[in-house]
């Protein structure tokens, strides 16, 4: 074993999660090995998964500590998690590795009001210029559920012998399913399908894959950057289709080509502490999406002679879990055993596409903040506590469209007790969170006239034109009168609840 001094920044107790790195480390083969053994074994787990940015991760935190302070850690993070708040925050830490678990509930509601009489899609039998609204699939209901999510994270830092130098890799896993991926419209198109509302940005949303791989560098004493990256999955497919008999469409001969690939978002961050008592962070990271691809290419017998419809092509693309822009800020500052933090974001929800991949849906770029603190009340042991603000992204859903979200206040509480095994240093960390989702109450705006439903209609539409004929008869018919609408958001609704999520994690440093 070749041992060698190695300068390192003292950090104050407060910023630290584990004991100050001592003077001297054997770092050229028992730390680096043991460093770099930790940085693989998290890869190697991350490596067969598809990757993801937007998980339980960016609701409720990245890890314990995190999670305790209700989300502000750009400035203060300085292991594995760091990828995920600011990876520059990486070169102010240890090299180490951890694991933990996390759990996310909820008790939420969508109350529907009642529709009114009057305005559903009437029934001419057959004929009907659309399905009439008495044979949908799906019944209009309330929503008081949203999928839970059971969680893995495992990440490691590691010098590799470097002193300045950070590798990293932190991966969460869902562990009750791979992944869920469903597909909406905000609109009068959803009463085709579930019939229902649903929570916008929630639900599905944490339960998908994070493999975040970045790396940092102190440039000066205490002051460092950093560079991390996410991939979220990509599904191109391509179908060929043949119909011999078009009134016999469940007899198909179909060929079918898929690509899997990736989108990749990147990130960036610096983190500077100017004096003993005091960090600053700064992070940016781009926007991602998971997003699926279908393309149909059918050839229908009795066509092959149109060119309008020779072959017909059918496009279909499906955008879940949409991560915006986002820039942060955050500060930390030591006041003996009492560290004050401070974060806020800016996020670019302006650029949202929804599920069905479209864009002008009218949401606005918010500014979020969230406030924390340390207490180190004694040797080892760390009270957390935090406390978050984040207003929702989405316009008044007065017209075509059922956006469904509400401005939300965090809570965040959790504590950190260090300990020595195998002659490592240790710490075992938990933390609680709940997040009130703050009532909200929706009515469709009623107006004198409405517009017929069309592309760039924002207002809610008419289905069915008034001056549509009888089908039957080709003649007027009142049955077309008035507002026809099978919008399921209307006339309106009521949001509110409760989101809750506790963790535990094990941190060791080399």
């Amino acid at each position: 074993m070749h041992c060698r001094p190695e300068r390192v920044r003292r950090a104050p107790a407060a910023f630290a999660d584990s004991p100050a790195p001592r003077p001297w480390r054997c770092r050229d083969l028992r730390q680096g090995r043991a460093s770099a053994l930790g940085v693989a074994i998290a890869l190697w787990i991350g490596a067969g998964t598809p990757a993801a940015y937007a998980n339980v991760g960016d609701l409720f935190g990245f890890g314990s500590r995190g999670g305790g302070l209700a989300g502000a850690g750009t400035a203060l993070v300085d292991d594995h998690t760091a990828l995920f708040y600011n990876p520059a925050g990486m070169s102010l830490g240890q090299p180490g590795m951890g694991i933990g678990l996390s759990v996310s509930l909820d008790d939420v509601a969508i109350r529907m009001k009642p529709r009114p009489a009057g305005y559903d899609l009437p029934d001419l039998g057959n004929a009907s210029p659309l399905i009439p609204s008495n044979a949908r699939l799906g019944q209009r209901g309330d929503v008081t559920d949203i999928p839970n999510n059971y969680s893995f994270l495992v990440g490691a830092q590691g010098s590799f012998g470097i002193t300045r130098l950070r590798l990293g890799v932190a991966v969460m896993l869902p562990f009750n399913q791979i992944g869920h991926q469903r597909s909406h419209f905000a609109d009068e198109r959803e009463q085709y399908f579930s019939n229902n509302l649903s929570f916008e940005l929630l639900g599905e949303r944490s339960e998908h894959q994070t493999i975040l791989v970045g790396t940092s560098w102190m440039l000066l004493d205490g002051l460092s950057i950093g560079f991390a990256m996410s991939v979220m999955p990509r599904s191109d497919t391509d179908s060929r289709v043949y119909l011999q008999d078009p009134a016999r469409q469940d007899l198909v001969e179909m060929t079918v080509d898929n690509r899997q690939t990736g989108a990749t978002a990147l990130q960036a961050g610096i983190a500077w502490q100017p004096s003993p008592a005091l960090r600053v962070g700064a992070h940016y990271r781009t926007e991602n999406a998971f997003t699926l691809r279908f393309r149909n290419e059918v050839q229908i017998k009795g066509f092959q002679d149109d060119p309008s419809s020779w072959p017909l092509v059918q496009d279909v693309a499906v955008v879940v879990n949409y991560v915006p822009a986002q820039a942060n800020v955050g500060v930390a500052w030591s006041l003996g055993a009492l560290t004050l933090v401070a974060d806020g974001a800016y996020t670019r929800w302006s650029q949202f596409q929804n599920s069905a991949g479209e864009t002008g849906t009218g949401f606005q770029d918010t500014v979020s903040a969230r406030l924390g603190g340390e207490w180190a009340g004694s040797p080892g042991r760390v009270l957390r506590f935090g406390l978050g603000w984040e207003p929702s992204p989405v316009p008044p859903q007065t017209g075509r469209t059922n956006y469904v979200d509400n401005d939300r206040v965090r809570l965040g509480l959790g504590s950190s007790h260090g300990l020595s095994l195998l002659g490592k240093d240790v710490e075992i960390g938990w933390f609680g969170q709940i997040h009130a989702l703050l009532p909200r109450d929706t009515d469709k705006e009623r107006l004198s006239t409405h517009p017929v439903c069309a592309p760039g209609v924002k207002a809610l539409c008419d289905e069915i034109a008034d001056d549509t004929p009888d089908p039957a008869t080709g003649k007027p018919t009142t049955a077309f009168q008035g507002l026809q609408s099978g919008n399921p958001g209307f006339p309106g609704w009521q949001s509110y609840g409760l989101l809750l999520a506790f963790g535990v994690d094990m941190r060791w440093r080399f």
